[in-house]
């Protein structure tokens, strides 16, 4: 009987092979090897490894709720006076959808369930396939005595704001093509927009009626609420469960990502947000148009991958806005990488390169993302982190771009093509191209960011050495295309799409190679210059997004934060170079790196920070660094003996600090004259 059994393929309603019982409870990947797959044989669990298929007429247990839809006439249309008319509870009187309240979510090895799920594995076996009924995780509700209403006022401002601020359908709009990380989902937008005004069209007129906009926030609302899959690999079946009639507030979010949403007529209560000098009004409606989005979606969306692909956005504005050490954006980080982990996309299983599909692309660039962002967060705040690599097992994505990530057709084609390692052949940067590269030096930055921030461990000096040579031969290692070289400034062939890139991920590889040099000296390692010498470096790579602001045009808006994790820590070292001189006895090093040149590079640094101003984001600390920087340049300059005296040297008082007032920033102990001090004492 069991032979018999075991001969049967068992598939889903979907017409797709069945997991067995404990890989499709945890959401991993199943070869469906009868009678036991590899990864339970694997973990030796062979006895838990079953094979059940519902029947296709089989709902899910827990509470669901009956929401009238916008599509049927004569059951949504809202009362005269605009008020929102509750929606009963009770018989079904359109589309049964599935409440995104109760659901478990990704769940671990040690979560609270796993055992029960085994013993329930096992009593299947013993009492057959349907014989017990335990849902782990979502707890089980009672239909709620009261009406239940989908748009409360305060919903439906919400709603009629962003439908307001939705262009006109006969107005010329061009999506761009920005500089995030979540940039690649410019295809996903481009269908979405066509698909917006084509079915959606005739509400998005010059004079629009409020009851009209009710009516599509409705049909949104209830559109939301209804389950998405993120484990749907075909393209069109994935981009339709938002699109069209279909419709949902994600899809609005994502459009606002890439285009403006134009300031309109006032609908009555406005969303009102902090601006700064780098916005315009328009920017400021198509962010809050963004963040009013995202909080839609948390009202009636269960977690998915767009929700996440807000989420990051909304952090990205919010820093742009606040500064990048506001504990909006730091609650923000702290909501993406919840939600991150609650949809197990740090735990996409892949073995082999001919499982990926588009579903699991997707995991994995939105995990990377959010990872390599996590660690830039870390370096900036001196925080803990609250994304550990030690936990994740999502390997880095595949080396395609975007057109081929969502086509059927290429998607398979694009793979093949890809060297061992996972890097396209044919030399282009796809996004997916510097996302993979970002990964990686997350990696290694976050080993570096534990020794630096640990208070229970030491490293020795092999392990900092070994993880400089890392970082160098990975960097070495990276495709020709992600290679900086300082003529590409002054070439205009050049373009900046590809141009950024490269000067971005450089800046993160130096930065790497920043804090490990600062930690061998904590260490006790010798000195040999190479700190003085990525310092300089690095400020001379982040001064460029102002020397060349004609070609890096589009990275204005980033200046900010740019300068303060980069331009700032490096400048602190040049200025202790001026203060304690080194040069003269380090015959080996950089000829470039002169005193002079090194008065020049700090005084364009003053120059950068003047021009940011003090109404940025991170003005305060801007006009800080500012101030600390200028004095080292007028004790220099101003000093009446030789720099290289030994008493001119040391009128500056060795107990003083550099202390550029940063709490946050001052993380390694980067601005305190440790050289110095231990020089003298010598």
């Amino acid at each position: 009987m069991e032979n018999a059994s075991n001969a049967l393929i068992l598939r889903r309603p979907n017409g797709r092979l069945q997991a067995c019982e404990p890989c499709r409870k945890r959401k991993l990947a199943c070869d469906h090897t009868r009678p036991v797959c590899s990864r339970c044989r694997k973990r030796k669990q062979g006895e838990s490894c079953v094979y059940v298929v519902l029947p296709s007429s089989s709902k899910p247990s827990g509470p669901r709720r009956s929401l009238p839809s916008p599509a049927s006439p004569g059951q949504h249309s809202p009362p005269r006076n605009g008020t929102i008319r509750p929606l009963q509870v009770g018989p079904t009187i359109g589309p049964e959808v599935q409440v995104p309240t109760g659901r478990p979510g990704y769940l671990g090895f040690t979560s609270y369930c796993t055992v029960i799920e085994e013993t329930e594995n096992s009593l299947s076996r013993v009492q057959g396939p349907g014989s017990v009924t335990l849902h782990c995780g979502s707890a089980a509700q009672s239909p709620p005595d009261e009406p239940v209403e989908i748009m409360s006022p305060r919903i439906r401002d919400m709603c009629l704001i962003v439908l307001h601020n939705v262009p006109d359908a006969g107005r010329e709009c061009t999506l761009s093509l920005y500089n995030g990380s979540d940039s690649w989902f410019l295809p996903v937008a481009q269908r979405l927009y066509h698909s917006l005004y084509d079915t959606f069209g005739h509400y998005f007129v010059p004079d629009r009626s409020v009851s009209k906009l009710e009516e599509l926030a409705r049909l949104l609302c209830v559109n939301t609420t209804r389950p998405f899959s993120d484990d749907e690999s075909d393209p069109e079946r994935w981009v339709s469960q938002f699109s069209g009639r279909n419709m949902r507030w994600e899809a609005l979010g994502i459009l606002s990502i890439f285009m403006d949403f134009a300031p309109t007529p006032d609908p009555g209560s406005v969303w009102k947000g902090s601006g700064s000098a780098g916005f315009d009004r328009a920017s400021r409606t198509t962010s809050g148009s963004l963040h009013l989005c995202h909080e839609l979606c948390k009202e009636f969306s269960a977690a998915n991958s767009l929700v996440l692909c807000l989420s990051l956005r909304c952090t990205v504005v919010d820093s742009r806005i606040f500064g990048d050490a506001d504990i909006s954006v730091w609650r923000g980080s702290a909501e993406r990488i919840s939600l991150l982990t609650f949809l197990g996309f740090h735990a996409v299983a892949e073995t082999d390169r001919n499982q990926a599909c588009m579903s699991s692309e997707i995991k994995k660039r939105l995990f990377y993302s959010i990872y390599a962002v996590a660690m830039v967060v870390v370096a900036f705040t001196g925080r803990p982190p609250l994304l550990s690599g030690r936990f994740t097992s999502t390997p880095l994505p595949l080396d395609i771009s975007d057109d081929d990530l969502f086509s059927k057709d290429n998607f398979a084609k694009a793979v093949k093509q890809l060297d061992d390692r996972g890097w396209n052949t044919d030399g282009r940067m796809h996004k997916a191209t510097q996302i993979r590269a970002r990964g990686l030096i997350a990696a290694i930055s976050e080993e570096v960011l534990e020794i630096a921030l640990s208070h229970k461990s030491t490293a020795s000096i092999q392990t900092l050495l070994d993880l400089r040579a890392r970082q160098l031969r990975m960097k070495s290692e990276f495709p020709h295309c992600l290679h900086y070289n300082p003529k590409d400034l002054e070439n205009p062939k050049v373009p900046v799409e590809t141009l950024g890139p490269r000067i971005f991920i450089q800046l993160e590889h130096l930065q790497n190679l920043f804090f490990i040099e600062r930690l061998l000296l904590r260490y006790g390692h010798e000195d040999n210059g190479d700190l003085l010498s990525v310092s300089f470096d690095m400020v001379s790579l982040a001064l460029s997004y102002w020397t060349h602001l004609d070609r890096l045009a589009p990275y204005r808006i980033d200046c900010e934060w740019l300068v303060m994790a980069y331009a700032v820590p490096a400048g602190g070292i040049l200025c202790l170079e001026l203060l304690k001189p080194t040069l003269h006895v380090r015959t080996h090093i950089d000829p470039i790196i002169t005193r002079s040149a090194i008065i020049q590079k700090l005084s364009l640094l003053i120059g950068y920070l003047d021009w940011l101003g003090p109404s940025g984001p991170n003005g305060n600390p801007c006009s800080d660094a500012k101030s600390v920087i200028e004095r080292v340049l007028n004790h220099t300059l101003n000093a009446t003996s030789s720099i290289y005296d030994t008493s001119a040297a040391f009128e500056w008082d060795s107990s003083t600090q550099l202390d550029f007032n940063f709490d946050l920033l001052d993380t390694f102990d980067w601005n305190r004259p440790d050289v110095l001090s231990s020089q003298q004492s010598n």
